[in-house]
């Protein structure tokens, strides 16, 4: 794999969106997970502020589901949000 070449500016993070993990139970269907408030993502790299960015790479968090801009890059999506947009970290 590639090195990314993306390096986010400032307190801003470049994260990945995953899925949910299915653990059994309900399945929601596609529609009813775009009603959620937030969305699950893995951080891909973080910005230059080093001291307002309180996350790592490889960190999986929560965010708010209107969060960050959208972008494509080498065919993989990406979205690039503030660092105050991190609603927690999943442990």
């Amino acid at each position: 794999m590639k090195k990314l070449q993306l390096k986010p500016l400032g307190s801003r993070v470049l994260v990945r969106r995953i899925e949910e993990e299915e653990t059994g139970g309900i399945i929601l269907p596609e529609e009813a997970k775009k009603d959620l408030d937030y969305v699950r993502a893995e951080v891909v790299e973080v910005g230059t502020d080093m001291e307002k960015v309180k996350v790592q790479k490889g960190d999986k968090v929560l965010l708010s589901a209107l969060a960050g801009t959208k972008l494509t890059f080498n065919g993989e999506e990406y979205y690039i949000v503030k660092s105050s947009d991190i609603l927690a970290m999943i442990e």
